[in-house]
């Protein structure tokens, strides 16, 4: 883990995360080569979840959970100080927020990384707990604050696009900032840092209206390629976490 994080110290650049240029998000506008690739490669990622056992998914679940929680720890406890012992230098260089107020985890389907447990880590720290509310006839997804996994019931139209479950619709409202971690799932993501959902395109929507928030994508790594095809409304993670080790940070185009 040392290692890993002073190599990731080494990668840092100067220059402050900018968003992307506005881009038309109307799949009809997408050039017909870039919808066949994606498809192409959503055949291939959603095999290659389904080779995945659950006792293989739990361990790698479980191990992605305890490297994210740990980063965020040395995150809080600050910077330049622990760099030399293995502490990532965010804070001091503009990395994940030393204070965090706002974690948004994701119910988990059966094919994608289980974050739950760090729900209740999350809540015993004072963190505020977000889940996603979808609602699909107007394509829209916000974050919801929650206190517990009971609290949330089916989303709209057959228990959701995707059988989700989600946070009620008088669960408050919250706009993540530069003090929230948005935990993303996906089918695949890539080595520059770019993300392969499941075509609904949820994400890229919410991360577009929320540019202030870090985006910590969470996948295992065999799910992480050397490149994958993108549209010009796709967004970037600013970290991969997996259960191998931890991609990024990325600047720039975001």
């Amino acid at each position: 883990m040392a290692q890993e994080v002073e190599d990731t110290a080494r990668r840092w650049g100067a220059a402050p995360r900018r968003e992307a240029p506005p881009a038309d998000d109307d799949p009809s506008r997408r050039t017909p080569p870039a919808v066949a690739e994606k498809a192409r490669w959503r055949r291939r990622m959603r095999a290659a979840w389904r080779e995945l056992s659950p006792a293989a998914l739990g361990a790698i679940s479980a191990a992605i959970c305890r490297r994210l929680r740990t980063l965020l720890e040395q995150a809080a406890q600050g910077a330049t100080a622990r760099a030399g012992a293995g502490g990532p230098p965010w804070g001091d260089l503009g990395g994940l927020p030393r204070e965090v107020r706002g974690l948004m985890l994701y119910a988990p389907m059966p094919t994608e990384v289980d974050v739950s447990p760090l729900l209740e880590w999350a809540r015993r720290r004072g963190i505020a707990v977000l889940l996603p509310w979808i609602e699909p006839a107007g394509g829209r997804m916000e974050a919801r604050r929650v206190g517990s996994w009971d609290e949330l019931v089916p989303a709209p139209g057959r228990m959701g696009p995707w059988r989700l479950r989600q946070p009620s619709d008088d669960a408050p409202r919250w706009v993540p900032g530069p003090d929230t971690v948005v935990v993303v799932p996906g089918l695949a993501f890539d080595r520059q840092g770019w993300r392969l959902g499941r075509g609904g395109g949820y994400y890229d929507r919410f991360l577009a209206r929320c540019p202030a928030a870090w985006r910590v994508a969470v996948a295992p790594a065999r799910m992480v390629v050397d490149r994958l095809p993108r549209d010009p409304h796709d967004r970037r993670m600013d970290l991969i976490v997996t259960e191998d080790g931890v991609h990024g940070p990325w600047w720039g185009i975001r």
